[in-house]
């Protein structure tokens, strides 16, 4: 969000020089950057009453005084609106003002011009200049209807479409699933909250308008915006929670500078206010103070707080634009903004001194391997929107749209393959660790995702990143640093086309598979495969001389053909079952999945390695224990090996 100093300024009583003032917003929590004299700003989620000059100029009062803006006291008789919310659960608060002007103005008063001049902005037409600015100067929207357009049965309502509609900017988007919306009969005329439509706009020769102020419940209009690719500050702003006691005050604001512009003929007021109770949290000057850290006296925490809006009474009273408190820790979390956390003096603490720990971690370890492998470490954001019966919602989130603790990490590595893949990355090998969190505990996992090349270069340019290889990086994982032999088994995964679970001393610790396709917002086609593990009991084991053979390894590939799915488990155990009798057969994985439902086709190949300690191994003993690996899978029912 852009602000002007010079305008911002004009909000406050006391003027304080830019480095002064930047310094103290620091200070408050508003982290920006300063190009000349424009401040970009970057406002957390959660402080969307900060979203405009008068919410910056309020959370500096304390500091500089803030004005009051000036505000029409015209009297505004009733009216007579055929409205009808059917939505008030959705939008409780919701006020119309119709205004007829003797003509439009062709000259703006100086801070009028100064918001576009400055910013940059286009002018569009007199009342739809008007709402801009005053979204830009209270974070308001507020949506001007040319009147004469207004013809037929006036509603807002949430209804399940699927129709055309063309928005204020000439653009024509497809409204589907369930959208809150104002329809004059049946023909939508606004998408609530988000954008208005062509049908009723301003243009440059409106006299008459009807202008609505409402309050939407933010969870309504998160993500709309981004659903139908429209840019909109009224949704940016709706979305992180407005002020919803303030229609009438907006309005009349807005009545003020139409006035100062031009002539009024008539204006009339409706309005509905089904929210009007404030919210209240105990307050506590002793548990304040332990919360902050620092000793101060109950007159200053006040003090702090009523220049912020809050009125102490038998509890504090929340302002109506401060959605976000609901808790003691908040009003401590303001009084410390005031204070500046610099300001508190810090103390010693004393925490206890751990002996320095030689013990390998098992993350470090793992991390290692893959970068070797050339795969990228990602670390995601822990807060999803997510809703399972195991998340955790968190209270008082900094947003909304990301409220849950996730309980899963490869719903983000989905949302990491599709952004790479969308972006032309053609090879793709990412893992993480990272905590998850459900109703029943804390657990560590680890994530590993593959798709597209195996590597840029002449030799594997051409070659595909497939489950075989995963599936070689999580052997080398267990074999290698975990030192222990994995077994795996078929099993059905929600969100994978093939699964296999992954079991470490018979435990089951996750599994691996190949990723549905339509899970993935992505248009790229090369299929991904991914494994999720929980490694939180996991150790390295201490180093201890493994010698390696000094004779060449040997390898023999099997190309078997199953009936069905279910034969790969029964198939996977007597290739496992066969590796671990076999003391020359070292190894063995599957490094080829194919699957043609249509022709009903099902191949597996596996690869098997053989190695001695103590000699080279001659045909006939890797022949001997690969015949009867062939004639015990061959007596399996509907299990078949090429050429054979």
């Amino acid at each position: 969000m852009k602000i002007v100093y010079s305008h911002l300024l004009n909000l406050l009583e006391q003027q304080p020089k830019l480095e002064e003032l930047s310094e103290l917003l620091f200070q408050l929590g508003h982290e920006h950057e300063i190009d000349g004299e424009v401040l970009n700003m970057e406002i957390t989620p959660n402080r969307g009453d900060c979203l405009s000059l008068k919410g910056l100029a309020r959370d500096l009062n304390y500091f500089y005084q803030a004005k009051e803006l000036p505000k029409s006291d015209m009297e505004m008789p009733a009216l007579d609106l055929q409205f009808d919310n059917k939505a008030q659960e959705l939008c409780p608060n919701i006020s119309f003002m119709e205004i007829e002007i003797e003509k439009v103005p062709t000259k703006y008063k100086p801070y009028l011009e100064s918001y576009f001049a400055d910013l940059g902005i286009n002018k569009n037409n007199f009342f739809t200049d008007i709402s801009n600015y005053l979204a830009y100067e209270s974070g308001q929207p507020t949506h001007c209807f040319d009147q004469s357009t207004m013809q037929g049965h006036f509603t807002l309502a949430k209804k399940e479409l699927k129709t055309k509609f063309k928005t204020l900017l000439d653009t024509e988007i497809e409204l589907t699933d369930e959208n809150l919306v104002f329809s004059l009969d049946d023909e939508v005329i606004s998408l609530a909250g988000t954008m208005g439509g062509a049908s009723t706009a301003c243009s440059a020769n409106t006299t008459k308008v009807l202008v609505e102020c409402a309050y939407f419940q933010p969870e309504e209009i998160l993500g709309k915006a981004r659903k139908y690719n429209l840019s909109s500050e009224a949704a940016y702003k709706f979305e992180r929670g407005a002020d919803y006691l303030c229609q009438e005050d907006v309005l009349r604001r807005f009545l003020h500078i139409v006035s100062e512009h031009t002539e009024i003929k008539t204006v009339a007021f409706y309005s509905e206010q089904n929210k009007t109770t404030l919210a209240e949290v105990p307050f506590d000057p002793n548990r304040l103070n332990a919360v902050v850290g620092i000793n101060i006296t109950e007159k200053e925490q006040l003090g702090y707080l009523s220049a912020l809006g809050f009125v102490a009474g038998k509890n504090m009273t929340v302002p109506a634009h401060r959605s976000d408190v609901d808790q003691l820790n908040d009003l401590a979390e303001e009084v410390t903004r005031m204070i500046g956390y610099n300001n508190i003096p810090s103390q010693v603490l004393a925490l206890p001194v751990m002996a320095k720990q030689n013990k390998r971690s098992i993350e470090d370890q793992v991390g290692r391997y893959l970068i070797n492998q050339g795969c990228f470490e990602v670390i995601n954001n822990p807060f999803t929107d997510f809703e399972g019966k195991d998340a955790i919602a968190v209270d008082n989130p900094l947003d909304k749209q990301r409220a849950m603790l996730r309980t899963c990490l490869m719903n983000s590595i989905r949302t990491n393959i599709a952004y790479n893949q969308n972006r032309q990355k053609d090879s793709i090998k990412f893992f993480e660790f990272s905590d998850i969190y459900k109703t029943s505990g804390t657990e560590r996992r680890f994530a590993l995702a593959v798709s597209g090349r195996v590597n840029k270069n002449a030799k594997e340019f051409n070659a595909q990143l497939d489950y075989g290889y995963l599936k070689g990086l999580v052997n080398s994982i267990c074999t290698d640093i975990i030192k222990i032999q994995p077994t795996y088994e078929l099993a059905d995964k929600r969100g994978y086309d093939f699964y296999e679970a992954l079991k470490l001393n018979g435990s089951k610790i996750g599994g691996l598979g190949k990723i549905s396709k339509e899970t993935i917002d992505s248009k790229i086609k090369t299929p991904v495969f991914a494994c999720e593990l929980t490694i939180g009991d996991l150790e390295v084991p201490d180093n201890s001389f493994i010698p390696i053979s000094d004779f060449p390894a040997s390898y023999r590939d099997l190309s078997f053909s199953l009936s069905n799915l279910d034969k790969v488990g029964i198939l996977t155990e007597l290739v496992n079952t066969t590796t671990e009798n076999h003391d020359l057969l070292t190894e063995s994985f599957i490094f080829d999945f194919f699957q043609n439902k249509k022709l009903n086709l099902l191949k597996l190949g596996f690869r098997f390695k053989f190695q001695a300690a103590d000699k080279s191994l001659t045909d006939e003993e890797i022949d001997q224990i690969m015949d009867k690996l062939i004639s015990d899978s061959m007596a399996l029912d509907g299990i078949s090996i090429e050429g054979l």
